[in-house]
């Protein structure tokens, strides 16, 4: 059973001469237990599918679905406590808090959810594999975009979600760093039966996926079981 679906979503922005359709008919699934890409080029409507994917964007047509219930079924208040325990995002912008060290980040995450994280434990070893252990206190001024990028994923990880929406998340990294990341989400995916769903341009995360899905100016299409 699908554990976030999206069912026949369009996304419309603007009126008149300014109205611009970026998502055309758009269905699509996750099942616990899988890595999902959604591949194509900038503009092609990517990160405005995560965005609604996520709650954080109510799409002009269609349902968003998780765990058997719609979005729009949800008050405000139960739309932001489902995402807060059950939805972990990784953005392109990061959002690390400049004030904040690496540590200090975690330290929020305790005080907004205070019960279902990761143990000490598990989260030493993600920084280990994430190679980010030694950046601890560093502030995020001090840290280099790939670094930024590790620490976001780990941030994300770390409430433990059932769903994880990953925009580009290895748009900073080089080629080993992309290994490990990629090999990250299908573990993660698979061992701790999360779904996961990466939207990106990079091939190279391809090899990971249990399935890879297409977006052409807003069209979605599965090319890969």
């Amino acid at each position: 059973m699908a554990v976030l679906s999206l069912e026949h979503v369009d996304q419309i922005f603007g009126q008149g001469s300014a109205r611009v359709q970026v998502l055309h008919d758009v269905s699509f699934a996750a099942e616990a237990g899988t890595l999902s890409l959604i591949v194509g080029p900038s503009g092609s409507g990517k990160s405005t599918f995560l965005t609604i994917a996520g709650g954080l964007l109510t799409p002009t047509k269609g349902a968003v679905v998780v765990a058997g219930n719609s979005y729009q079924a949800r008050s405000p208040k139960a739309r932001e406590q489902l995402r807060l325990g059950s939805i972990g995002f990784v953005l392109q912008a990061y959002h690390l808090l400049p004030y904040l060290t690496v540590e200090d980040q975690f330290a929020l995450v305790d005080r907004i959810k205070k019960s279902g994280n990761l143990s000490h434990t598990e989260l030493t070893d993600l920084l280990d594999q994430l190679g980010i252990a030694n950046l601890l206190k560093k502030y995020p001024a001090e840290l280099s975009g790939g670094q930024k990028q590790r620490v976001a994923i780990a941030r994300a990880l770390y409430p433990d979600p059932a769903i994880l929406l990953a925009d580009e998340p290895t748009a900073a990294l080089d080629g080993p760093r992309v290994q490990v990341v990629g090999k990250l989400l299908a573990d993660l995916a698979h061992t701790r039966q999360k779904a996961v769903v990466v939207v990106t341009h990079d091939a190279r995360l391809i090899p990971f996926a249990d399935a890879v899905f297409e977006m052409t100016d807003g069209r979605l299409s599965r090319v890969q079981q």
